[in-house]
């Protein structure tokens, strides 16, 4: 088993992915970059600078996974409990939580459609928004081809099956509550270096959390 974290970096799209480009650069880590294909009202010169900063970060080596179409749910879909109770959970972010397969098959195709507009080659893997997915998300991504998925508390890859792993996240927590996260994380990585059998840790960065400490990664 793999020694070392798993970094993700979530929530990049063409609204903020120049101020993430600096944090990278600035990294000594390679990221698994979790990219919203949806670009919005953005004018043709952002929408190309970002299509070509997605192309850069692919050449660096950094793994570029789709992450939903817009993240941000779209409200006249039928959802169940669960998808419903998610989204008060997460403000509206779980976009994917609670459909149906034939709506989850209709969002997934608008996903990819815009990432194919993207120009940036096939997508490592797919992580829902807010990491809310179903067993039928899991096998649509499968049917298309994706390498990798990840869940909440697993990382799937395609013939080596799936990995339980934990994953340290302040995005959406009160303040009381970061500094815990943050120790938690220091112990369990010392941990983790010593008992390898122990479940991977991923690092997970959002564009928020990166405001106060852009240099801690």
């Amino acid at each position: 088993m793999p020694c070392s974290p798993v970094y993700e970096f979530h929530d990049i799209n063409v609204e903020n992915f120049a101020d993430i480009s600096k944090i990278l650069n600035d990294s000594a880590h390679k990221w698994n970059l979790m990219i919203i294909p949806f670009a919005g009202g953005a004018s043709s010169a952002v929408f190309s600078a970002f299509r070509k900063q997605l192309q850069a970060w692919k050449n660096q080596g950094f793994s570029l996974h789709l992450h939903g179409y817009r993240h941000r749910a779209n409200l006249e879909f039928k959802r169940s409990l669960f998808g419903k109770i998610a989204l008060c959970l997460t403000g509206g972010e779980a976009e994917f939580a609670g459909l149906d397969k034939k709506d989850s098959a209709e969002l997934l195709g608008e996903a990819l459609n815009a990432w194919q507009i993207l120009q940036a080659g096939e997508p490592s893997g797919f992580v829902p928004p807010a990491w809310y997915g179903s067993k039928t998300l899991f096998s649509l991504c499968k049917e298309h081809g994706f390498e990798n998925y990840g869940s909440r508390f697993f990382m799937w890859k395609n013939g080596n099956g799936a990995e339980l792993s934990i994953p340290f996240s302040v995005a959406g927590l009160p303040f009381f509550l970061v500094h815990l996260v943050n120790f938690c994380e220091k112990i369990y990585l010392r941990l983790y270096r010593v008992f390898k059998f122990l479940p991977r840790p991923r690092i997970v960065l959002h564009p928020i959390e990166t405001v106060a400490t852009p240099a801690k990664y």
